[in-house]
């Protein structure tokens, strides 16, 4: 038996004695430079890194102090051909982040190798100064599961039949057709989540996909047509920063028209695009379909002083009973809108809504103006359960701040336990 001083003696390596699931599990958090570091820690650590089933290669492995400095195509390929050849077994997750490189084809090979190996995440965020092309070998990677592809060009094979087994598809100022995406997304049967932003505005788009569950999308469509989605719960629609040239269409054409498609959604965003969008041809004076699931409505860069912004959201608020947060970002006050007091405030005071549900609202970026002031009083007096509402000030009104609260202090509140919050645009959430 070891006596004490033994022990005290006897060198203790207790990152050596760590069993090699748990040294696997560590390996597996890091990215693939600090993987191949921990080879200095002992003998046990010095191949491990090579054999985790992952390899990411992210912006950590460049010099980027200049971020405008493109990096060496030839140190490009020594780093990346490298770290394969030493990399042993399959390889089950891909990460390829660069800010920029100069012209570099050596990626199809990487993407042959990729296809030999099941790999089942693909992540390439690419800045090559054009679209990357990608490979025939790329859409014979049928155990994808996971997919994030940047600034590269989809053009498929006619033989292409779609990805089985993809769950989440990103894409991210992606070079596609409105025709080949429809025919990628209802090819995948299982996928689940999918965000995109296409670099290019699209006329018209068509969703089937039935197990699909999270829908975002940040560029401006026409038409988005949900045909098969009876589970998708989270929806967020908002435009890119630049549409110009890309006008709202006369008709609309979308969410108002297709309800029964969207019976399951939770959670739903829409921007002033897609609000003018969907309520072109008119707002429905009744309900077809109620959204009976939706707990969470946010809209963004909207205005309550216009009479279609406003009925809008009103009728959002009658088609969904059980809303339990709402969050409004109004956009920038403009001198030169042409403002709809008068019919917006008869319709505040004709509407005959109680929000059962509804627990918290935000509003942001507001100017105190008198139809925002009577939609607040609207909420507080039919809300019972309302929780908390944050109101997010412009700076300009600092002033009249004082003001603002002995006013909301005067609107009737159907609920004993509301809060009312208020704070500037250029201050921190309290």
């Amino acid at each position: 038996m070891e006596t004490a001083e033994n022990l005290l003696l006897t060198p203790c390596d207790r990152i050596s004695d760590l069993p090699s699931n748990v040294i696997e599990s560590i390996l597996m958090y890091l990215p693939t430079r600090d993987a191949a570091r921990t080879s200095i820690l002992s003998r046990k650590w010095r191949y491990k890194w090579t054999t985790v089933p992952q390899i990411i290669l992210d912006d950590t492995i460049w010099d980027t102090s200049n971020e405008h400095r493109s990096i060496p195509k030839g140190k490009f390929v020594k780093a990346v051909f490298q770290i394969l050849l030493i990399h042993q077994g399959p390889i089950f997750k891909f990460v390829l982040s660069i800010i920029e490189v100069e012209g570099c084809p050596e990626i199809d090979s990487l993407m042959i190798n990729l296809s030999r190996s099941n790999v089942k995440e693909l992540t390439l965020k690419l800045c090559l100064g054009e679209h990357y092309k990608m490979p025939s070998s790329f859409f014979s990677c049928q155990e994808l599961r996971q997919l994030n592809l940047r600034s590269c060009l989809i053009a498929p094979p006619a033989s292409f039949k779609g990805f089985s087994q993809l769950i989440s598809l990103t894409l991210h100022k992606a070079d596609i057709s409105a025709e080949v995406l429809e025919s990628l997304i209802s090819s995948c049967l299982i996928l689940e989540k999918l965000k995109l932003e296409i670099s290019d505005n699209l006329y018209y788009l068509e969703i089937s996909a039935p197990k699909l569950k999270s829908f975002i999308i940040k560029s401006p469509v026409r038409h988005i047509f949900f045909k098969n989605t009876p589970i998708l719960a989270m929806v967020s629609l908002v435009t890119s920063k630049n549409v110009e040239g890309f006008d709202i269409p006369e008709v609309g054409e979308g969410i108002i028209q297709h309800f029964d498609c969207l019976s399951s959604l939770e959670n739903l965003h829409l921007d002033y695009y897609f609000i003018k969008s969907f309520s072109a041809d008119g707002i429905p004076t009744r309900i077809t379909t109620a959204l009976i699931h939706l707990k969470v409505l946010k809209l963004t860069n909207i205005s309550l002083d216009i009479i279609d912004e406003v009925s809008f959201v009103l009728f959002l608020l009658r088609c969904s009973p059980n809303l339990r947060e709402m969050d409004i970002k109004v956009y920038a006050d403009d001198e030169t809108i042409e403002r709809d007091t008068g019919e917006i405030l008869d319709l505040l005071d004709n509407l005959d809504i109680t929000f059962n549900e509804l627990q918290e609202v935000k509003l942001h970026y507001i100017s105190a103006t008198r139809t925002e002031m009577e939609l607040i009083k609207l909420l507080l007096g039919r809300s019972p359960f309302l929780g908390k509402m944050v109101l997010e000030l412009v700076d300009e009104f600092y002033k009249a701040e004082n003001e603002i609260l002995k006013k909301l202090n005067t609107y009737r509140r159907a609920s004993r336990y509301a809060e009312v919050v208020t704070y500037y645009h250029n201050e921190s959430y309290p």
